[in-house]
């Protein structure tokens, strides 16, 4: 029954998808102006982009709910079997943690930009883009020593 309950629910977005797609490509197109210039954009650009935050959204919700699920379910068996995903997510944080703490907050000016940037938007920039190539390098890592280990 779950698995036509998602299949369904599957079929259901991706025929969302398409008519949102449709009326992005056939639903006409208006002129813009800005500073750089003219040009020409679909006049369904701003749904089609809410629809793609929508479906983000609705991904990292029943990824976070279906993870929490499975973590509970666990723990009521086997507690011993939740202790490597619990680490993870302990590591995850610290790294999180050092980065912030640690990232650089020293003041810059983007050409053409007028409003403040404050430090905490600097630090927290600096944090994800800082953490995002820490965890590409452990993926990394893990890929290749993970595929050296299977051949041995």
């Amino acid at each position: 029954m779950n698995s036509n309950i998602s299949k369904f629910v599957l079929y259901g977005l991706v025929l969302i998808t398409l008519v949102v797609c449709g009326f992005f490509f056939l639903g006409g197109w208006e002129y813009q102006t800005t500073k750089a210039g003219s040009f020409e954009t679909s006049t369904y650009t701003s749904v089609l982009m809410y629809w793609a935050f929508a479906l983000v959204i609705i991904a990292a919700l029943a990824t976070l709910i279906f993870a929490i699920l499975t973590f509970v379910s666990k723990v009521s068996y086997d507690a011993k079997s939740v202790v490597v995903p619990v680490a993870f997510v302990a590591i995850l944080g610290i790294i999180l943690l050092l980065t912030y703490f640690l990232a650089d907050t020293t003041p810059f000016t983007i050409p053409g930009y007028k409003d403040p940037i404050t430090t905490s938007d600097i630090r927290l920039a600096n944090m994800c883009l800082v953490s995002s190539v820490i965890l590409a390098g452990i993926a990394a890592f893990v890929s290749f020593f993970g595929f050296l280990a299977k051949k041995f």
